[in-house]
């Protein structure tokens, strides 16, 4: 997670609820079935998209939808080719909760369509369970392949920019749109460009 800094430079930014479906802790894609500058971050409380859906997967004390904050934070370094983010999940109820897995990632467009492949889940296999106290985070790392029209290992893949990244909080059935003050690539083909991990202590 080296160099990221998480702190009160949170702005509210809008909540869509785009796709529907689990984006639970396993390796299925974002759809159907169920993302400011390195200095900012977006954020927003989600608002369930079915009530009383429920993952079976889920840990006991799965975090309630509308007790969490997502935020987008830039981290420092990352290997040639490749840029490295932090998504927070941040508790803002009261009481403790859990959060286990890796989250949904793709980007969205202004009319929240996707563009290119969702993000892939990687270290999932068998993640640990984590306890968010009150005010508490977890993050999970968001890896993007350089695919700069410049430059980059997919020099060639068709790029198209989005405007936000949509999450869905790992077993949650809620999206949230985050945004990064910034237009946002994505490869406009079936080749992955995205990577995201299960989520862990900061």
């Amino acid at each position: 997670m080296g160099g990221r800094h998480v702190g009160g430079a949170s702005t509210t930014i809008a909540l869509a609820l785009v796709l529907t479906g689990c984006a639970g802790g396993g390796n299925a894609p974002v759809s159907p079935s169920p993302t400011p500058s390195p200095t900012q971050s977006a954020s927003t409380s989600p608002t369930p998209t079915a009530s009383g859906q429920v993952d079976p997967n889920a840990p006991a004390g799965q975090c309630a939808d509308d007790a969490l904050r997502v935020t987008f934070v830039d981290a420092d370094g990352g290997a040639a080719g490749s840029t490295y983010s932090d998504l927070v999940f941040t508790n803002t109820g009261s009481d403790a909760c859990e959060l286990r897995g890796a989250p949904g990632v793709s980007v969205v467009d202004d009319s929240g369509v996707q563009l290119g492949e969702a993000a892939e889940r990687q270290g999932d296999e068998d993640p640990p369970t984590l306890t968010l106290q009150p005010g508490g985070e977890v993050v999970a790392q968001l890896k993007a392949v350089n695919i700069d029209p410049g430059g980059g290992p997919l020099v060639d893949c068709p790029v198209v920019y989005g405007s936000a990244y949509l999450v869905y909080p790992p077993h949650s059935f809620t999206a949230v749109e985050v945004t990064t003050g910034d237009r946002v690539p994505a490869c406009d083909s079936t080749t992955p460009f995205l990577t995201i991990g299960p989520v862990a202590e900061d």
